[in-house]
């Protein structure tokens, strides 16, 4: 089954029917309502969770890239056009083999 990474948030995997957008999350057990220190470790992990779907690979990219603009911090339209062009050129080096 499919299990790329795409960068250091997302990774894309498959379940035979669909591609899968997996998004990685940091896990601080100390902040839960139910952290008991002496019952649990207080340990900060890193957990993959299914984030969404998508029927084709382009297609999450896409969607990968929608979510990156919608947590930009870009200050102006500027700034945002030069992280979109720069995640594209990103994606396009991945396909191209030149990173990872």
């Amino acid at each position: 089954m499919l299990d790329v990474i795409v960068n250091d948030e997302y990774k894309l995997t498959s379940d035979g029917m669909q591609i899968v957008i997996m998004r990685k999350h940091i896990i601080d057990p100390t902040k839960s309502p139910i952290f008991d220190e002496t019952k649990h470790s207080a340990e900060i992990r890193e957990e993959w969770k299914t984030w969404k779907y998508s029927g084709k690979v382009e297609q999450a990219l896409e969607v990968i890239l929608r979510q990156r603009v919608f947590e930009s911090d870009a200050a102006t339209i500027k700034e945002l056009h030069q992280e979109i062009i720069t995640f594209k050129q990103y994606v396009k080096s991945l396909f191209e083999g030149d990173s990872q």
